[in-house]
């Protein structure tokens, strides 16, 4: 027995060898989250920081779909322990056909989804970044850690780019050797689940009790918004949408510069950004 997991992610060419070498074959995956994905090098001398290109290849997930290969879906979804964490992806995604156990805590129990409005700006040119909403994650991440019941609870960062990733890495690095008292959160050695901090391309697979998200676009320093919300913008960029709004299993702390209204339909034409 040959069995995938996370096929949707894994290319055809990489699979059709390995089901060659069973009887029978148990392939597992969403559709509806990331395909496979090549990365690749921008061209240099480029003057402003852009996010990495790449090329989405056909996985054999795609192939087994379009084959007609017997499907058996799963109707129920069990990360979520509170029905705010999946109502946007499941309205949006999968039809209202998932089912959830129901919780009667509501957000205010420390679960569900939350708000947190940051007064920043994109800085498209120069790095790409968000800055204050990746010291706004960072401050409230840190405060968290520090809390008493903190231990309970195990934590991750997610951002909308491969530059606000690396900048709140940077941050968290500095903030650290000033609270050594939150070291241990991070030690792989003891937990099963230290902090992680990823973005949309690579959280695929990964989940955790409380997440933090930085939405990282917003409008320039000159009250512009300029619509490019990097891999959003793609065919699938839904996919990831899809992927890093699910991450949560308790609560997920939203840090935005921008609210839906700042952005005209009028001026996006793929699923992502919509």
């Amino acid at each position: 027995l040959v069995v995938f997991d996370e096929a949707s992610q894994i290319p055809t060419h990489d699979a059709v060898g390995v089901l060659a070498r069973g009887k029978s074959a148990l392939i597992v995956g969403d559709s509806k989250q990331l395909p496979p994905t090549a990365f690749f090098q921008s061209i240099e001398g480029e003057e402003e920081a852009t996010e990495p290109e790449f090329e989405e290849l056909e996985s054999i997930l795609d192939q087994c779909l379009a084959g007609g290969v017997p499907e058996r879906r799963l109707d129920w979804h069990y990360r979520s322990r509170h029905e705010s964490l999946i109502a946007f992806s499941n309205f949006h995604y999968y039809k209202n056909r998932l089912n959830t156990f129901p919780s009667a805590a509501g957000p205010g129990a420390g679960r569900g989804v939350t708000l947190r409005p940051v007064a920043g700006f994109y800085d498209k040119g120069a790095s790409a970044t968000n800055r204050a909403e990746a010291e706004a994650v960072v401050a409230d991440l840190v405060s968290r850690l520090e809390a008493p019941d903190a231990k309970h609870h195990t934590y991750g960062v997610v951002t909308f780019s491969v530059a606000q990733q690396e900048l709140v890495e940077d941050l968290l690095d500095r903030v650290r050797a000033d609270h050594p008292a939150i070291e241990s959160f991070f030690d792989k050695a003891t937990n099963t689940e230290p902090v992680i901090v990823k973005n949309l391309e690579n959280i695929q697979g990964d989940e955790r009790d409380v997440i933090f998200l930085s939405i990282t676009y917003a409008k320039g320093i000159d009250g512009r918004l300029r619509y490019n919300f990097g891999p959003l913008n793609g065919e699938n960029g839904w996919r990831r949408l899809n992927v890093i709004a699910t991450r949560a299993r308790r609560m997920m702390r939203v840090f935005s510069s921008i609210r839906g209204d700042d952005i005209s339909l009028a001026a996006v034409t793929s699923h992502g950004p919509r």
